[in-house]
C-alpha cells in the first residue's frame, strides 16, 4: 500500500487535498478532501486517475466553493448528517452571490454518513456507465478495506473530521494487524458548537497520520464574553439590538444568547430571520426565547425594543443585515453589532451604536499543541496555513514527521509497511524522532469507549462552549437572588448608562458629555434600578424583562425581614411625596467612552425610561 498526498489549493486557503491510496497490484483510490477555491481536479488528476470521493468537513464556502465543479465520476460526496442538511439550504442561497457552478450535481452526489462506510471503486458496466465493483458476482471490490467515517470537531454547526482506515496486508504480522488510521480534522475546536460535540482528544483507535488545519484563534471566548455582555446590556436596557452575522454563526449565537438568558432566569425575546431562521429550523433546534422569520416584509414586525434580532450577512452591504441596519441607523438608542470572520468593522456614520466582535471559532495554539500531544501521530500534514505559517508549524512539533509543504506536488506519505520521513530530514534527525514516537506511542491515552457520534447533543453546556456563565450571572443576576449571597452587597453591581452611546465617525461610541440626550437612551443592567425621574415623575420598580421585583434590604436578617420590608415601603412612599429627590451614583467607564452611573441607593423605575440627571460632584467620603 502506498499512500500519498497533494494540496489542491496551496495558495488560496490550503484547505483542500487530494488523498492517493494505491494498492500492491497498482489499483488507485483518489479522494478529494474539502473543495474551497481554485480547485480544479482536471488538472490534478491523471489521465488514468478516476475521482472515487469527496470528503465535505462542514458547510462554509471557503470549503465547498469549487464543489459543483468538482463532482465526476460518480463520486459520492460524504458528509455528516447535519452538514448535508445545511447544504441543502446554503448551496442554492450561496448561488445569489457566487459563482458556485451547477449545484444541483453536488446535491444529487450527497451522501450523509455516520459510521464506517467503504470507499468503492468503480469499474465498468457492459453498457460503459459506471457501477460499484461490489455490484455484480465475479466482480471482485478494489480496496474494500478502505474504509471511512466521520468524528464530531465541534467548530460551527454539522462540523466533522474524518478518519480513513485501511489495511495493509504486507504487515500483517504487526502488532494492530495492519491497520492504519488517517484522521483529517477540518477546521475544528474541541470545545461544543451549539450543541455538536467538539473533536475528541481521545480515540478508540491509534492515530497514524493526521492532516491538522492549523487556523487558530486565542480571543475566541473574551470576544464572546463581550458580545454577549453588550447585547444583554442593551437589550435589557429597552434597546433595539440588531445582530449581523453569517447564517451558521446566527444560529449558534442564537442557540448561546438563548441558553444564556434562561441560565440567568431572563427573559429575553430573540428573532432569527433569513437564512439562518431556515437553518435553525432545518436542523430543529429549540431554544427559549428564539422565533424565526424566514421572510418579512416590513422591518419593523422583526424589531422590538428590548428585542434581539439576527440577521446576515455578518455586514451590512447586503440582505437582512442591510434592511434592518437601514431601518435603526438614526436611532439613537439602537445598537448594530457586528460578529466578524473576516476582521472587517462595520464602519457608517449612524447614529446608533454600532460595535464589532471578532467572531472565529478556531482552537487555540495551546489546544493544537494538545492534541497533538494527545494523539502522537507518526505524520502531521499541516493544513489551512501558507507562508510563514507552514514554515512555523513544520518546526513545532518534534516527536513525528510533519510536513509544512508549500507546493502541490505529490508527496507520500506511507509506503512498504511503514510511515516514511520527508526527504528533507536527515537520517540521524529521523531517527531521533521514531524514538521520541515511540516514547510518545507509548504514553499516549487510549479510550475504548471514545465516542465517535457527530449528532448534536442536548442539554447545551454553556461553560463547555466558552461562555462565562458565571461572569453573566454576576452582571445580570441580582445579588439578593443569587444562592451563595448571604448579604447584598452595599451597591448594586451592575450600572446604568448616563446616555446611551451615539455611534462616532469611526464606528466607536462618543461620550455622555459631547452631545444632548434624546428620549429612551438611559439603559439599565439586570440587576439595578436606575436613578433618576423624569417631569412626570417615579415610575413603578421593575425588572428590565417586565416583570415586578421587590429589592431586599441590606439589613434584612431572620425574622426580621418583613419589619425591614415594610420600613423600605415606607421610605418609598415618603420619596413618591417629594416633588424631586436626590440619589447618589458613582460614575463608571467602560474604556470605550461610553460612561455609566451606579446606583449607590434603590429606586423604582423601569427600564427605558426618560430622566434627567443633575450633576453635583461629591468627594469620595460623602
Amino acid at each position: 500500500m502506498r499512500v500519498s498526498y497533494q494540496h489542491a489549493n496551496v495558495h488560496s486557503g490550503n484547505e483542500s487535498t487530494l488523498l492517493r491510496f494505491t494498492a500492491d497490484d497498482g489499483t488507485r483510490a483518489c479522494v478529494l478532501v474539502d473543495s474551497g477555491s481554485c480547485v480544479d481536479l482536471e488538472e490534478l488528476l491523471e489521465d488514468d486517475e478516476r475521482l472515487d470521493a469527496i470528503v465535505l468537513t462542514h458547510a462554509h464556502i471557503d470549503h465547498y466553493r469549487t464543489l459543483a465543479r468538482n463532482v465526476r465520476d460518480d463520486a459520492p460526496i460524504y458528509t455528516s448528517p447535519a452538514t448535508a442538511t445545511i447544504l441543502e439550504h446554503a448551496l442554492p442561497e450561496a448561488t445569489k452571490d457566487n459563482a458556485l457552478g451547477d449545484v444541483s450535481l453536488a446535491l444529487e452526489a450527497l451522501e450523509p454518513i455516520d459510521g464506517w462506510t467503504t470507499i468503492l471503486d468503480r469499474c465498468e458496466s457492459d453498457d460503459g456507465s459506471d457501477r460499484r465493483a461490489s455490484a455484480g458476482e465475479g466482480d471482485q471490490p478494489v480496496l474494500d478495506d478502505l474504509e471511512i467515517r466521520p468524528v464530531s470537531a465541534g467548530h460551527t454547526p454539522g462540523a466533522a473530521g474524518f478518519v480513513i482506515r485501511f489495511r495493509d496486508e504486507s504487515t500483517d504480522a504487526d502488532l494492530f494487524g495492519g491497520t492504519q488510521h488517517v484522521l483529517v480534522t477540518g477546521d475544528f475546536t474541541t470545545r461544543p458548537c451549539a450543541g455538536f460535540p467538539g473533536l475528541p482528544t481521545t480515540l478508540p483507535f491509534d492515530v497514524d497520520c493526521l492532516l491538522l488545519n492549523v487556523s487558530n484563534e486565542d480571543g475566541y471566548e473574551s470576544a464572546l464574553d463581550e458580545s454577549l455582555r453588550t447585547v444583554l446590556e442593551r437589550a435589557y436596557a429597552g434597546s433595539r439590538v440588531v445582530v449581523a452575522a453569517s447564517s451558521l454563526n446566527g444560529v449558534q449565537y442564537a442557540t448561546l444568547l438563548g441558553h444564556a438568558a434562561a441560565a440567568i432566569d431572563r427573559t429575553l425575546p430573540i428573532t432569527l430571520v433569513g437564512q439562518a431562521a431556515k437553518l435553525y429550523a432545518a436542523l430543529e433546534y429549540d431554544v427559549p426565547g428564539v422565533e424565526t422569520r424566514e421572510v418579512f416584509e416590513r422591518c419593523e414586525t422583526v424589531l422590538e425594543d428590548g428585542g434581539v434580532t439576527i440577521a446576515g450577512p455578518e455586514t451590512a452591504a447586503t440582505g437582512s443585515a442591510r434592511r434592518l441596519f437601514e431601518t435603526i441607523e438614526d436611532d439613537p438608542a439602537a445598537v448594530f453589532v457586528q460578529l466578524s470572520t473576516n476582521g472587517r468593522d462595520q464602519r457608517s456614520n449612524a447614529r446608533c451604536t454600532t460595535r464589532s466582535f471578532p467572531f472565529r471559532n478556531h482552537p487555540s495554539l495551546e489546544t493544537i499543541d494538545e492534541l497533538v500531544r494527545s494523539l502522537a501521530p507518526q505524520e502531521v500534514v499541516i493544513k489551512h496555513a501558507g507562508g510563514d505559517a507552514l514554515n512555523r508549524f513544520q518546526r513545532r512539533f518534534d516527536r513525528c514527521f510533519t510536513w509544512g509543504t508549500n507546493d502541490e506536488h505529490v508527496h507520500c506519505l506511507y509506503e512498504g509497511g511503514q510511515w516514511i520521513a520527508p526527504d528533507w530530514i536527515a537520517s540521524e534527525t529521523a531517527t531521533r524522532i521514531r524514538k521520541r514516537q515511540w516514547e510518545a506511542m507509548r504514553t499516549r491515552p487510549f479510550d475504548a469507549d471514545a465516542e465517535l457520534a457527530v449528532d448534536r447533543r442536548r442539554p447545551i453546556d454553556l461553560e463547555a462552549e466558552g461562555v462565562d456563565l458565571e461572569g453573566l450571572e454576576a452582571a445580570f443576576v441580582p445579588s439578593s437572588t443569587r444562592p451563595e449571597s448571604s448579604t447584598p452587597p452595599q451597591s448594586s453591581t451592575a450600572s446604568a448608562r448616563s446616555t446611551a452611546p451615539k455611534a462616532s465617525s469611526d464606528g466607536g461610541s462618543s461620550s455622555a458629555a459631547d452631545r444632548h440626550v434624546p428620549d429612551s437612551e438611559v439603559e439599565t443592567s439586570p440587576d439595578d434600578a436606575l436613578v433618576c425621574h423624569g417631569a412626570d415623575g417615579p415610575k413603578r420598580a421593575t425588572d428590565a424583562d417586565g416583570s415586578e421585583r421587590t429589592t431586599q434590604p441590606s439589613g434584612a436578617r431572620g425574622d426580621h425581614i418583613e419589619d425591614e420590608l415594610l420600613a423600605r415601603l415606607e421610605a418609598i412612599e415618603a420619596k413618591l411625596e417629594r416633588s424631586e429627590e436626590t440619589i447618589r451614583g458613582r460614575v463608571l467607564s467602560d474604556g470605550d467612552g461610553d460612561q455609566f452611573v451606579r446606583l449607590l441607593e434603590p429606586v423604582d423605575l423601569e427600564a427605558g425610561d426618560v430622566v434627567e440627571l443633575r450633576i453635583d460632584t461629591l468627594s469620595d467620603d460623602r
